[in-house]
């Protein structure tokens, strides 16, 4: 088990994936990792994207990765992340096992689990794992999509960014399957609430919920 110092943003990871199996209840495993699912997405399916600036310089970056790969963001969104569990060994640059802070809080790696439930905007349960994380410079997030007896069809890759100029930003590209309907009205309404929770999860970074 790996510790890590109170006042650090976290872990030293250069990226890493789960092996991809047939655990998550869709077939486009990942595809949120890639921008060009915005203007391409898969058959059957809705994307889009949201970016939105949280402040400026190391300290927000910091405070920011360490809520984001706590479950911060989802947690300070609406959301009951419940029942983590980390892989016995998750690929880590660092040597195998599950990650943790100090206090115990588990740091996300590739392959991990959480029940994740919300009654609105949109009532939603079950279980979603990590696909795969990013950290690198700058730079910081994972992708994770729903498994098999969730809810919904979906899947989000959260990212957030210090740039060069000393801007920091989060990014949510998400990508969920499109209710099939006949009613245009119906559909519109399902992305209209789709879309709101997505803009509610990237402002749920912001320095007024995070440090």
């Amino acid at each position: 088990m790996s510790a890590l110092r109170a006042g650090a943003p976290g872990p030293i990871r250069r990226g890493g994936a789960a092996p991809v199996d047939l655990g998550l209840n869709y077939a486009a495993i990942g595809a949120t990792a890639r921008p060009d699912v915005i203007a391409y997405p898969p058959t059957g399916f809705k994307a889009a994207e949201y970016r939105h600036r949280i402040g400026s310089g190391a300290r927000r970056f910091d405070l920011a990765g360490r809520a984001l790969m706590t479950w911060g963001a989802l947690r300070s969104a609406g959301y009951r992340v419940e029942d983590v569990r980390a892989e016995a060994v998750a690929p880590s640059p660092r040597g195998g096992g599950p990650l943790y802070l100090e206090d115990g809080t588990p740091w996300i790696t590739p392959g991990m689990t959480a029940m994740v439930s919300a009654d609105e905007p949109v009532a939603s349960t079950g279980r979603v794992k990590v696909i795969s994380v990013v950290d690198e410079p700058g730079r910081i997030g994972f992708v994770s999509g729903s498994m098999a007896g969730h809810t919904e069809t979906a899947e989000r890759f959260l990212v957030v960014e210090h740039d060069e100029d000393d801007a920091v930003w989060v990014t949510l590209r998400s990508l969920w399957e499109a209710p099939v309907s006949r009613l245009g009205r119906f559909a519109r309404t399902a992305e209209a609430q789709q879309r709101k929770v997505d803009e509610r999860i990237v402002r749920s970074l912001h320095p007024s919920n995070v440090g």
